[in-house]
């Protein structure tokens, strides 16, 4: 869930950081690009102003010449008279001191504020026609050239609405997320307390039953006129003890959570430790052992966890033949995966059965506690495995067993070797 969401968080995160690189770049860029077409513009213009200057010496032809761009304009002499300006009436009139002292030698240019309140562009530069010297005054309006800048503006208001809409978005699938988390757990605790009170139930049933015997047992030894069927009774009385100590180390474990460290381990190895254990039991039903491991197949586990995972599958397959078989027990490499395999030769499990044999409680044994199976699927799904069964009547069962192999799966919690 945290990948998940951080993953959400990446994709609103990287468009933000690709945008405003954009909307900056874009940004920054108009202001030089807008200044860049008006210094065109404006030399463009002083060049025609200056040819129409040279073909009409009485500026005539410069009354005639106008474009959209063009503010005013104005050619004053050596003197500082205005010898033409795009307003008539000041012609003949003396520019200013003020501004004949800012006249260049080369180029001046830049924006000023008219007394219309218009911001223009003003060039100031020298033109020659017909051998005098006159300086040109040209003053262009901003508008289209500004029209960039205006745009880039326009672009940084939609990318941050766009934004800020990305980041409500991701906040309101957040947010959903985070309800629907809420909303999951509580229905999970819910089915945890329904379990809970179906597990006690079951429990109270279990251990009433040999509760009762021992009841019953210990009456009959108080009232046993001798030490033999005192002796008996006894020895009932601690079958029927060690049947609840059974059931309560069963639930002890299927209720344990995976704390346990885990360590990279040949799985190899483990399998050799359970048929040791589980040897004299088979040998004393009949049962051969036949194995087909692997070495170095390795995997993340708990130890302790797995060994009685796998000592309960053997177990159950042992029971499962009354009357002597087979025992097969395979590990194997496969698709990334440690593969152990549990089959046997016995009675099989019915079709009817098979939906339910995981579930906790569930037995079709007179004396099981129904939690084996079960806590064996809880074990390989704790180490991010799975345990799957296929059974046929009367032939033959195999559970398979798949762990995340410790080249696919590195745990931060693995330790050293095992």
């Amino acid at each position: 869930m945290i990948k998940t969401n951080r993953q959400l968080l990446g994709i609103p995160i990287c468009f933000t950081l690709l945008v405003v690189w954009f909307a900056w770049s874009a940004y920054h860029a108009a202001p030089p690009l807008a200044a860049e077409n008006l210094r065109g513009a404006g030399l463009s213009l002083s060049a025609a102003i200056e040819q129409l200057a040279v073909v009409d010496s009485s500026f005539g032809s410069l009354a005639r010449y106008t474009t959209p761009d063009i503010a005013y304009f104005a050619l004053i002499d050596r003197e500082g008279t205005v010898r033409f300006h795009t307003n008539p009436g000041l012609i003949g009139q003396p520019f200013s001191d003020a501004d004949r002292k800012s006249f260049p030698d080369g180029i001046s240019e830049g924006r000023e504020l008219l007394g219309t309140g218009e911001e223009v562009y003003l060039l100031r530069t020298r033109i020659h026609p017909d051998h005098d010297d006159y300086l040109l005054v040209l003053a262009l309006h901003t508008y289209r050239a500004d029209q960039v800048i205006r745009r880039a503006r326009t672009g940084v208001t939609v990318v941050s609405a766009l934004t800020a809409a990305l980041w409500g978005l991701t906040a309101l699938v957040l947010f959903m997320r985070r309800r629907e988390e809420r909303h999951h757990r509580e229905m999970q605790r819910r089915e945890e307390l329904a379990r809970l009170g179906e597990m006690g139930a079951v429990m109270a049933h279990e251990i009433r039953n040999p509760l009762a015997g021992i009841k019953g047992f210990a009456q009959l030894v108080k009232s046993a006129d001798s030490l033999e069927k005192a002796g008996r009774y006894a020895e009932k009385i601690v079958s029927q003890s060690l049947r609840m100590e059974a059931l309560v180390n069963d639930l002890l474990a299927f209720a344990r959570d995976d704390q346990g460290e885990r360590h990279t381990t040949d799985l190899s190895i483990v399998i050799e430790d359970c048929i040791a254990l589980i040897r004299p039991e088979a040998a004393s039903r009949q049962v051969q052992i036949e194995v087909e491991a692997a070495s170095q197949v390795k995997a993340c586990v708990d130890v302790d966890r797995v060994v009685q995972m796998l000592l309960n599958l053997m177990k159950n397959a042992i029971q499962a033949m009354p009357d002597g078989g087979a025992l097969k027990i395979e590990l194997r490499q496969q698709s990334g995966s440690a593969c152990i395999l549990v089959s046997d030769t016995g009675v099989g499990i019915p079709p009817a059965h098979l939906p339910h044999i995981f579930d906790p409680f569930w037995t079709s044994k007179a004396t099981g506690t129904g939690l084996g199976l079960a806590l064996c699927r809880k074990v390989a799904e704790e180490h991010g495995g799975s345990l799957t069964v296929e059974s046929s009547v009367g032939i033959s069962t195999e559970f398979v067993v798949t762990l995340p192999s410790s080249e696919v799966a590195r745990e931060k919690t693995c330790q050293q070797p095992y």
